[in-house]
C-alpha cells in the first residue's frame, strides 16, 4: 500500500496491533462481528471473526498512514 518494505519497528507495531485487537475480539465476539459484518459480501462462515478481525484493524493502520493517501 505505501510501496516500500516496512521497517523493523512497523513490523512489530502491526504485530503488536493484531496480538492486542486478536485478544480483545476474542472475549467481544459480538465486536468481531460487527467489524467483519461490514462489506459487501459476508466471510465465509469457516473465518474465525476474531482472527478477521484483528487484521482487518491491522489493515485499517496501513490504510490510514499519510503514505497511503494525499491530503490536500
Amino acid at each position: 500500500a505505501i510501496g516500500r518494505s516496512p521497517t523493523d519497528e512497523e513490523v512489530a507495531v502491526l504485530t503488536d496491533v493484531v496480538k492486542r485487537h486478536r485478544q480483545s475480539f476474542s472475549t467481544d465476539p459480538d465486536a468481531a462481528q460487527g467489524l467483519v459484518a461490514v462489506g459487501v459480501f459476508p466471510p465465509p462462515a469457516t473465518y474465525d471473526r476474531a482472527e478477521l478481525a484483528a487484521w482487518t484493524s491491522a489493515a485499517r493502520v496501513v490504510l490510514n498512514l499519510h503514505e497511503v493517501y494525499t491530503r490536500n
